[in-house]
C-alpha cells in the first residue's frame, strides 16, 4: 500500500503547488468553459437546421457533448502531464524520474494537473445531468454514466501516451502527434454514423473512443444497440492501459540520457 500513498502524496503535491496561482485557476477555467459553450453553438446551429442528426435529438446529441468535456477535463486533472513528454525526452529529465522506486507511467501521468481541467469537467457534467433529465433516462444510465466517464478519460490518457511515445523516436521539443488523439476525442462529441464508415470503425475498434459513451449510450437511450454495449467502456479502458504500457516500456527502450 505504500506506492498507492506514494502516488497520492505526489499527486496532492502537484496540484497544490497549482492551486497557488489562483488567478491562472479561475483563468483557465474560464477559458476552457468558453470554449466548450463556443462549440456547444455549433450544435445549435445544426438543430435549426435538421430535427435530428443521423437519428440522434439535440438533447441527445448534448449527452455525448458533455461525456466527451468531462471525459477530457478528467483526463486533465489527473493525467495531464504526457503532454510535456516530448521536452522531458529532449531535455533528459526523464532520468531524474527513472531514478524513483515507482512505476514510471503512472507517477510520470499523475504529477502535473492542469487547472483549466476543472472547467471541462464542470461543463461536461452540468450538460450530462441536463440532458438525462430532459430525456428522463433510466436509472442504469445515472449508475453508469460515472464509471464511463472514468473509463473514457483512460482510454483517451492510453492513446495519448501510445502517441506520446513517438517522441523517443521521433525528437523535437514539440507535441504536435498529441494532437491525433484529442481531435479524434473531439469528433466524437456527434454521432458516431455521420462519418464515413472506415472513421467510424476506427473510433470504435483502433482508437475506441466511442465505446465510452456512444456505444453504451445508444443502449440506454434506446436507439437499438446491443445489450453488450454496455461493457464497451471498461473493455476499451482495459485494452488502453495493456497498450499504452507495453507501448511506454518500448518506447523507455529508445530513450537516451543527456548523459549531464
Amino acid at each position: 500500500m505504500e506506492w498507492i500513498k506514494l502516488y497520492f502524496v505526489a499527486y496532492r503535491t502537484a496540484l497544490q503547488a497549482k492551486l497557488e496561482y489562483r488567478a491562472d485557476f479561475w483563468v483557465g477555467m474560464l477559458t476552457s468553459v468558453l470554449l466548450q459553450l463556443a462549440a456547444l453553438s455549433f450544435l445549435v446551429v445544426i438543430f435549426k437546421n435538421a430535427p435530428s442528426l443521423n437519428g440522434w435529438t439535440g438533447t441527445e446529441v448534448v449527452f455525448l457533448f458533455g461525456m466527451t468535456a468531462a471525459a477530457l477535463g478528467t483526463s486533465e486533472l489527473f493525467f495531464n502531464h504526457i503532454w510535456m513528454l516530448p521536452q522531458y525526452v529532449v531535455s533528459g529529465e526523464l532520468d531524474r524520474l527513472l531514478t524513483y522506486p515507482v512505476h514510471s507511467l503512472p507517477f510520470f501521468l499523475i504529477t502535473r494537473p492542469e487547472l483549466h481541467s476543472f472547467g471541462n469537467l464542470v461543463t461536461g457534467s452540468l450538460l450530462v445531468t441536463g440532458s438525462l433529465i430532459q430525456l428522463g433516462a433510466p436509472l442504469v444510465a445515472w449508475l453508469l454514466v460515472p464509471l464511463w466517464i472514468v473509463c473514457g478519460s483512460i482510454t483517451y490518457t492510453s492513446a495519448l501516451v501510445v502517441f506520446g511515445c513517438l517522441s523517443f523516436r521521433l525528437l523535437g521539443p514539440y507535441s504536435h502527434h498529441l494532437m491525433v488523439p484529442h481531435n479524434l476525442l473531439q469528433a466524437t462529441r456527434y454521432p458516431l454514423g455521420i462519418y464515413p464508415g472506415w472513421l467510424a470503425y476506427l473510433l470504435v475498434l483502433v482508437v475506441p473512443f466511442g465505446a465510452f459513451h456512444y456505444l453504451p449510450g445508444g443502449f440506454v437511450l434506446g436507439k437499438s444497440l446491443a445489450w453488450w454495449t454496455v461493457l464497451a467502456p471498461p473493455l476499451a479502458a482495459g485494452w488502453g492501459l495493456v497498450v499504452a504500457n507495453y507501448v511506454w516500456q518500448r518506447g523507455l527502450e529508445f530513450y537516451e540520457s543527456t548523459g549531464s
